[in-house]
């Protein structure tokens, strides 16, 4: 069975006893699609030595009007911590002690630069983010000693305009290396 294109053009897709459409298709990831086509995806590095427990070592806050969304962080540490994630940790961010840090765009062709607001250091440097509160803890990560691995979000972390998403530690006393990896999308739908 065959039906027609809907736009007056002729052409037709073949539907077989099951009446699924029979398609030749490449598919293809999001963050792909949004890196390859629209230059938009990013990964910002840190290096910190926190000044001690429980302070937050990165900041991320999205002033884009797409949706940023985080793919996975990846984890080098020097001792064990633990280390947990938060969203929509709400205030000030102070850099206490820490840099601005600059996300870099994945693709070199591209001049993009992602609107964020993003605070952690560079070259193991001490970092303490503070003035910020609540939010909610979605993600508690033990890392073992000398460890180095790439943390997928299985269900990505959408952060939409004006959200944060923010990394603590809880022990403070190792060095720690990562680079979070993100891309902006458009929401297709509801």
């Amino acid at each position: 069975m065959k039906i027609e294109d809907g736009k007056g053009t002729g052409y037709q897709a073949e539907v077989d006893g099951e009446h699924k459409l029979e398609v030749s298709a490449v598919s293809r990831t999001a963050e792909h699609h949004a890196n390859h086509d629209h230059g938009d995806a990013y990964s910002a590095i840190f290096a910190v030595n926190p000044d001690g427990a429980n302070d937050c070592i990165f900041y991320l806050k999205n002033n884009d009007d797409l949706d940023l969304i985080i793919e996975g962080v990846t984890w080098q540490t020097s001792g064990a911590e633990e280390v947990y994630y938060k969203l929509n940790d709400v205030g000030t961010a102070v850099k206490t002690n820490g840099a601005d840090i600059v996300p870099v765009n994945l693709n070199a062709g591209s001049g993009n630069a992602a609107n964020v607001t993003c605070y952690s250091n560079v070259a193991d440097g001490a970092v303490d983010i503070t003035g910020l509160s609540g939010g909610s803890t979605i993600e508690s990560l033990y890392l073992t000693s000398a460890t180095s691995g790439y943390i997928n979000a299985e269900q990505d972390i959408i952060v939409p305009k004006n959200k944060t998403f923010s990394i603590y530690c809880v022990g403070g006393d190792t060095l720690l290396r990562g680079t979070v990896m993100f891309y902006f999308h458009k929401h297709e739908g509801s």
